[in-house]
């Protein structure tokens, strides 16, 4: 198969599975005006403590095994081989899950005094939690394995089925049947039920009886997987450990009002996770082109001014996006929502900032600083979240992920050198910052003459950036039209 072809083949599958991307992040934004209309924030708040809580206990049951099970799987062309290598992790996944189904069960009334403050329904909630994480083992492993198989297709009509189904079963357990806060984890586990088969269906060419588990395949996984493990704590430890500190210091109301912060601020997520799931692809098949060092520079300079300027749009109409999607007693949450939106725009960015790294095959200082993020982090929480409540636990947040990016391009430049201007991308942002911080002052009290303030703020920012960077803007367009 000739370069151009595969490259086409790299580039259909990265479209794809960028769509799966933005999907995910959707149906957050599609429950949020269902949730916020029949949930109070006190409500909203623990079901995002319960929803924090449940991806934190994901990440420690998966323990990056998908990883190394994608990395071995590539290692041998022999299906038996691989058949032992994906039982190896399925087997320890399953059995994992159940141990901690069990264990979660069983101590549901700690956890709810723990977490919850004794929230009347608190213990039977984790219960249901519980349950669903033996059934979720399926689909995970499902959808990985046809990405193994680089079947993007099936692999996104899995995740596409998972997640309307999901949608559709909130709807009828939240609205129609009004079963409260118990419908969100009705609708999980009802859901995990009613995508089991289709899960078995794509793994049962590769489904093996316990004896398929291969210890000694195993233990060079394991040994592969755990440097993974930290980073992976960490980037939930930034992104989503707040709502645990917000929940220890402010009421569950407060919490209810961080967590739909979170929310809105994803809707920054639809343009990061496209980038994110498209870049490494792009970057690494241009790697040996003459002009790849320019075009990286010239990306970096679209990601700040497109990216830059959708998550700004965001954050300056979050109050807007507040009052369309919720009811009056989340609007408190906007400010929240504002900083946030930040954060997704700094994910994205730290892709970039660590393709020098990954180019040299120096992984080792990604894991690094991701712990030291979640080490500041925790003490940027206790410092802010007292004295500015949940907006403080969102600075904290930015702040912790600011410096992944910021270590990143230093560590990267060493190890491989690429001509980024670093000094006007750091101007444009620092624009958005500003455009950000002055739409709070405009007034407010008419609904749409706010609209138009904002959006003539928005353009007049976007004109003298356009301006600004009018070279590099022709540089991109110039370097896109000789890739196509």
């Amino acid at each position: 198969m000739s370069v151009k072809v595969n490259l086409k083949i790299l580039a259909s599958d990265s479209l794809i599975y960028g769509f799966s991307g933005i999907l995910s992040r959707f149906i957050g934004v599609f429950l949020t005006p269902i949730y916020t209309r029949v949930y109070s924030p006190d409500d909203y708040g623990i079901i995002g403590i319960l929803g924090n809580g449940f991806i934190l206990i994901s990440i420690l049951l998966v323990f990056s095994l998908d990883n190394s099970t994608a990395r071995w799987f590539y290692d041998t062309e022999n299906n038996q081989e691989r058949k032992k290598i994906i039982n190896s992790w399925l087997y320890f996944y399953l059995l994992a899950s159940l141990f901690m189904a069990i264990f979660i069960f069983a101590t549901s009334e700690y956890w709810a005094i723990q977490l919850l403050d004794g929230y009347p329904e608190g213990s039977y909630l984790i219960k249901l939690l519980a349950i669903s994480l033996p059934l979720l083992v399926w689909p995970t492993v499902s959808v990985n394995i046809l990405r193994f198989e680089r079947k993007a297709k099936q692999a996104v009509f899995l995740s596409l089925f998972q997640s309307l189904v999901l949608i559709g079963l909130n709807v009828l357990f939240v609205l129609i049947l009004r079963k409260g806060v118990q419908g969100v984890y009705y609708a999980q586990l009802a859901g995990a039920v009613l995508t089991l088969p289709l899960s078995l269906y794509f793994l049962r060419s590769w489904l093996g009886k316990p004896q398929w588990f291969n210890l000694r395949i195993f233990k060079d996984m394991i040994k592969y997987a755990i440097p993974f493990v930290p980073a992976s704590l960490g980037y939930w430890a930034v992104n989503l450990s707040g709502v645990f500190f917000v929940n220890e210091y402010l009421p569950k109301s407060e919490v209810g009002l961080y967590q739909i912060g979170i929310s809105i601020a994803a809707l920054a997520g639809l343009a990061t996770t496209a980038f994110q799931q498209a870049w490494s692809p792009f970057a690494f098949s241009i790697l040996n082109h003459s002009d790849s060092k320019d075009v990286y520079a010239a990306s970096l300079q679209l990601y700040v001014f497109i990216v830059g300027l959708i998550c700004t749009i965001i954050s300056v109409f979050a109050y807007e996006a507040l009052v369309l999607l919720t009811t009056p007693q989340y609007y408190n949450a906007a400010i929240v929502a504002s900083i946030l939106t930040f954060n997704y725009f700094l994910m994205g960015l730290s892709n970039i900032a660590g393709l020098g790294a990954s180019i040299a095959k120096k992984t080792a200082p990604l894991g690094l600083i991701n712990l030291i993020s979640a080490v500041l982090l925790v003490c940027l929480n206790f410092i802010f979240i007292p004295f500015l409540g949940k907006e403080g636990a969102a600075i904290s947040i930015v702040i912790s992920q600011l410096i992944i990016p910021v270590y990143m391009f230093r560590k990267s430049q060493i190890l491989y050198p690429i001509p980024f201007k670093f000094g006007k991308n750091i101007k444009i942002f620092l624009i958005f910052i500003t455009c950000s911080l002055i739409a709070y002052q405009l007034p407010s009290e008419n609904f749409a003459y706010s609209i138009l303030m904002k959006i003539a703020l928005l353009t007049s920012a976007f004109v003298g950036l356009a301006w600004m960077n009018r070279n590099e803007l022709k540089q991109i367009n110039y370097s896109l039209k000789k890739k196509i």
